[in-house]
């Protein structure tokens, strides 16, 4: 009975979490689009994450729950599945730290020129390639074994651990340490620079690069280390988990099971973090959900009989 309800609860979890980080991110794309934000560089960010978000929850999320009624393919999850997985994974977290080397960039240089929308596509496309290369080794290695199991074939234990030790490199600690020294640099150039009163002879009419959009910067600021702390915390399980198996050959049920949800909870939670943090993309989702819910609610009354 107990291990039926654990049965039940995770199945649960697993759902509850891909419908909340799918209908989220598909909210932010559309929010991207009807404020014309996808010609902006921030814009093209987020709509880069959302798509890793996706491309993880829709590609990972369906995959297990079929797997807790054993209707999966081997040959599938070993060929395709985690191929598509790691992808969305890396790319989303090559995406966050590029969203904090770009606001770095903007805040400190503000009178250089800014990044044009075709650079910050060049850039999105070179960060899904990247992604896609630290893929490349588990593509090589994943083997079909002759009882249909998918098993990862090293040369030896040293090339697996090596491996491991690059993926904990790039999906977290040159993240997090890029991250960490951008916000530092932007922390020290705002505690530096001089705020001059409106009534000073420096404003003119003009736009003064120093001060252009530093409300929307401080915005966008708060929301990407929220997004940066939320990948601090949720992923690191993930990270201890493949360590133990791969350096102790120790596993955990739960320290996995956990690892997973928390995984896709990552990604269902940036969509949530842009609503709370960010006022434009709060109105948004409320302008957007009202006028949904009151079509469907007019559609329904003018079927009605009368």
């Amino acid at each position: 009975m107990e291990k039926n309800l654990q049965w039940w609860t995770e199945v649960a979890v697993i759902i509850t979490v891909f419908i909340i980080g799918l209908v989220g991110n598909i909210l932010v794309l559309i929010t991207v689009h009807q404020r014309n934000a996808r010609k902006t560089i921030h814009g093209t960010f987020v709509i880069s994450l959302a798509i890793a978000d996706l491309v993880l929850l829709c590609s990972d999320s369906p995959v297990s729950i079929l797997q807790h009624f054993s209707l999966t393919s081997e040959t599938y999850n070993c060929r395709v599945h985690l191929t598509v997985v790691t992808t969305g994974y890396n790319a989303g977290l090559f995406t966050i730290t590029s969203m904090a080397i770009y606001r770095c960039h903007v805040v400190t240089n503000p009178w250089r020129p800014k990044l044009k929308r075709r650079g910050a596509v060049i850039w999105v496309s070179f960060v899904w390639l990247a992604a896609f290369i630290f893929v490349i080794p588990l593509i090589v290695v994943g083997k079909i074994t002759k009882d249909g199991k998918c098993k990862e074939d090293w040369p030896s234990l040293a090339h697996r651990q090596a491996y491991t030790v690059s993926l904990l490199t790039a999906q977290y600690i040159l993240p997090l340490l890029i991250t960490a020294i951008c916000y530092i640099r932007i922390w020290l150039f705002m505690r530096n620079r001089p705020v001059f009163p409106r009534n000073s002879n420096l404003f003119t009419n003009r736009r003064i690069p120093g001060e252009e959009n530093t409300r929307e910067s401080v915005i966008i600021l708060k929301t990407v280390a929220v997004i940066v702390f939320l990948f601090l915390v949720l992923l690191l399980p993930n990270q201890v988990a493949w360590m133990l198996l791969d350096f102790r050959n120790v596993s955990y049920e739960e320290l996995w099971f956990v690892a997973d949800i928390l995984t896709r909870l990552h990604s269902c939670l940036n969509p949530v973090v842009y609503g709370v943090m960010n006022k434009q993309y709060r109105r948004s989702y409320v302008t957007f959900l009202t006028r949904t819910l009151c079509y469907r609610h007019v559609s329904r009354v003018a079927q009605a009989p009368t």
